[in-house]
């Protein structure tokens, strides 16, 4: 059964529900997050390298809409909003250093108070960009994070190589899932170590 909340706007599904009342950080967590600031990690994108989405992974469902769209005042630009604009647009950025020769990028950063956007391109064929809390210092998980994805990469090898085959999108369903599982035991090893 669903129930809107009225304050966030955020659809309080029970997968929602079930996974912040997964134990008492997680709720705190849950609490905080619908409330006052965003949790560590918020989702991930991975786009091909023309900024294509390939895979959108969210703590939960619609999560990086409504942390990007719960501080936009305007309500048209909140309505317009699309979010399937930045992966071009950090792609764009990418290309754009090539040309001003700008040698081994391999990340770009943009903060703000609300969010931070972190993007890595280290993969030769993707770039993942992230969506965080804008306290939160992923530097130090970095080397955790590349080596996640670079497992990824090679598990599914041939699934992103045939990435654009309609038969083959359904199978990213799983990865998606399996993503969000990775997703939410690393910011719940975060809350432990925070304790």
């Amino acid at each position: 059964m669903k129930e809107a909340n009225e304050d966030s706007k955020v659809e309080i599904t029970s997968e929602l529900m079930d996974f912040f009342c997964k134990d008492k950080n997680w709720f705190e967590l849950g609490s905080r997050s619908l409330r006052f600031t965003a949790p560590p990690i918020i989702g991930f994108f991975i786009a091909d390298k023309s900024g294509t989405i390939i895979l959108t992974c969210e703590l939960f469902d619609g999560a990086l809409e409504y942390f990007i769209k719960r501080d936009i005042k305007d309500e048209n630009t909140k309505t317009n909003f699309d979010i399937d604009l930045i992966p071009p647009f950090i792609c764009a950025l990418e290309s754009f250093s090539d040309q001003i020769c700008i040698q081994n990028l391999a990340e770009l950063k943009i903060k703000g108070t609300n969010i931070k956007i972190h993007t890595i391109f280290c993969f030769s064929n993707y770039t993942i960009t992230f969506f965080l809390n804008p306290f939160f210092k992923i530097k130090p998980f970095e080397e955790m994070i590349c080596e996640y994805f670079f497992k990824l990469f090679e598990e599914h090898k041939t699934k992103f190589e045939q990435i654009y085959q309609p038969s083959t999108r359904e199978l990213f369903y799983q990865i998606e899932l399996n993503g969000r599982s990775w997703l939410r035991d690393f910011i719940y090893q975060q809350l432990l170590t925070k304790d």
